[in-house]
């Protein structure tokens, strides 16, 4: 649960803590914060969200926390919560000034989320990229592989953000043919749900599809390595329970009959 008046002050790509809590606002106060602001009218009502310096030194009492860490320890809505903090946040670092005419950029006065330039009147909003992420099954097996980026060597479904002018399922078949060599049925292709995945700023939309044809090689690029997984042969380290892949892959093992924590 978090509190009304929770405040999410970042710094860097980290979470501050207060004596090993999330602070209010009057605590966040005390820090050297570089800009401060509200959720508005967005969920939970109450909550403010900040960011501090990367070198700013903190006062004694606060700690930076792992975004993922935080997650993972305070479940799902909160989570969620500090998705909207750091979108908020990032946005505002983002639009400093006009990306046309390089004149700094002001809040718009009128009642929207927006920044607007004062002199050529050029407005941006909340930047949200979206990204497919696909849950691909031949056989009674799922698709898993591992991201050459990732140092933990972790299995998860393949994702990829989605191109100028492509639709969802453009995406994911183009993404998982560039990846792993393999075609997908595009007609399987069932939108499930989605996610705001604040990593800076994707959109998740999640997806199950069939395998038609083709041979799993990895590109060697972005995907170190694949593989075919039956339910009682899926890896242990995947993507927790506060991710939209983790859901996907808890997804199939549910419907067939497996269940993972």
């Amino acid at each position: 649960m978090v509190k009304e008046n929770a405040a999410f002050i970042f710094q860097g790509g980290s979470l501050l803590f207060f004596r090993g809590e999330l602070p209010d606002a009057q605590q966040a106060a005390a820090l050297p914060l570089a800009d401060f602001g509200s959720f508005g009218s967005l969920e939970p009502r109450g909550c403010s969200w900040g960011r501090v310096a990367r070198d700013a030194v903190l006062p004694e009492g606060w700690e930076a926390v792992d975004r993922r860490a935080f997650g993972e320890r305070f479940g799902m809505e909160a989570f969620k919560a500090m998705s909207t903090a750091w979108g908020l946040m990032d946005w505002k670092a983002q639009a400093q000034y006009c990306g046309r005419c390089g004149t700094k950029m002001v809040q718009s006065p009128a009642d929207e989320r927006a920044m607007k330039c004062p002199k050529c009147g050029h407005m941006l909003f909340p930047v949200i990229c979206p990204a497919m992420i696909v849950a691909v099954e031949r056989d009674g097996k799922l698709l898993l592989a591992v991201n050459k980026m990732n140092k933990t060597g972790r299995y998860s479904v393949l994702a990829g953000f989605l191109e100028v002018g492509e639709s969802i399922e453009d995406a994911i078949v183009r993404e998982v043919r560039e990846e792993v060599g393999i075609e997908v049925d595009r007609d399987s292709i069932e939108y499930l749900y989605s996610q705001y995945w604040p990593f800076p700023r994707s959109l998740m939309l999640a997806a199950r599809a069939r395998w038609k044809s083709g041979e799993l090689h990895a590109d060697g690029v972005e995907i170190e390595k694949a593989g075919w997984f039956a339910p009682d042969e899926v890896p242990q380290n995947v993507p927790g329970t506060i991710t939209v892949a983790g859901w996907l892959i808890r997804d199939f093992l549910k419907r067939h009959g497996v269940t993972r924590d």
